[in-house]
């Protein structure tokens, strides 16, 4: 592991959870002047990566908590938040608000703000909207989850990272709105996915078929990320990995059959469709990888 930067920043910040989308918003925290502790995970090209740009980095969570004011979580599952939940508030923090920007199951907050409370750390949901780009730019979106107090001294860190930043309600809410946002999202990327598959199998040109319908209603951004690449035969168009849409998915069901709400047989179809990719051994591919023949039919 190199040596990294210490240069003194305007807050002392921890990050947990430095992958594909914590790269880019550890790159605009430090852009903004923070002075950024990174926990080093198995994956050390992205800590090698943001600690060249003036990252420091930690062996251990305990270490992180203890130089920093604010921790953010980026995390692939609640799981991992509780289970880092748990080692903070063993520690010695000093940070006094956890940013959570991972999508959690509603079920799991209960038990993680609890942890948090009883450690007198304030915590506040803050899933994010948009992709690995819109990270390396800071323009993605936040939607927050908990008191009035924790969003006024979150609001002016995600705007390092975030240009937009909308509060929903108190720890829960949060979690249900992105979960509804990815299921328009995940859904209409599914959708994509599945049109351009049903296209060739009819003969129909990628191209043709692309410049037709970005000209009509069912032009999106998920078609804009998929279609060009995969014309090219780059099917990386949409870099969100199997193993999490199909856990997005599961976190969907799990929310509606909670509210009473009927899961529709489209969204148990796009479900099925993920977790046979899973059985296969296609979890860490992207979503938009299920258009390669080679990794499809192997």
């Amino acid at each position: 592991m190199s040596n990294c930067s210490q240069e003194i920043g305007s807050r002392k910040i921890g990050f947990i959870g430095v992958g594909l989308m914590g790269t880019g918003m550890v790159q605009r925290l430090l852009a903004a002047g923070h002075e950024t502790y990174v926990l080093v995970h198995k994956n050390r090209v992205p800590i090698e990566k943001v600690c060249k740009m003036g990252a420091i980095h930690c062996d251990n969570v305990s270490d992180l908590a203890a130089r920093v004011e604010f921790i953010f979580l980026c995390l692939p599952s609640s799981s991992e938040v509780t289970r880092i939940a748990k080692e903070i508030s063993r520690s010695r923090s000093k940070a006094n608000l956890v940013i959570d920007c991972t999508t959690n199951s509603p079920g799991s907050l209960t038990t993680i703000h609890e942890i948090f409370s009883n450690a007198n750390i304030e915590y506040l949901e803050a899933p994010l909207t948009g992709g690995v780009t819109q990270a390396e730019r800071g323009q993605l979106g936040a939607i927050l989850g908990g008191t009035k107090e924790a969003v006024k001294k979150a609001r002016p860190l995600l705007s390092a990272c975030c240009s937009e930043v909308v509060h929903v309600g108190p720890v829960g809410m949060g979690a249900n709105t992105k979960l509804v946002s990815n299921f328009l999202a995940l859904g209409t990327a599914t959708l994509v996915v599945e049109s351009l598959h049903i296209a060739k199998k009819l003969g129909i040109n990628w191209q043709s078929f692309y410049d037709l319908a970005r000209q009509g209603s069912g032009h999106s951004m998920s078609l804009d990320r998929i279609a060009p690449k995969a014309i090219q035969g780059d099917y990386k168009g949409y870099m969100f990995s199997i193993t999490n849409t199909a856990k997005d998915f599961r976190y969907i069901n799990d929310l509606f059959m909670e509210k009473d709400i009927e899961l529709s047989k489209l969204a148990k179809w796009m479900l099925k469709q993920y977790e046979d990719a899973e059985t296969k051994g296609l979890g860490n591919s992207v979503l938009s990888q299920r258009l390669d023949p080679a990794l499809m039919n192997r």
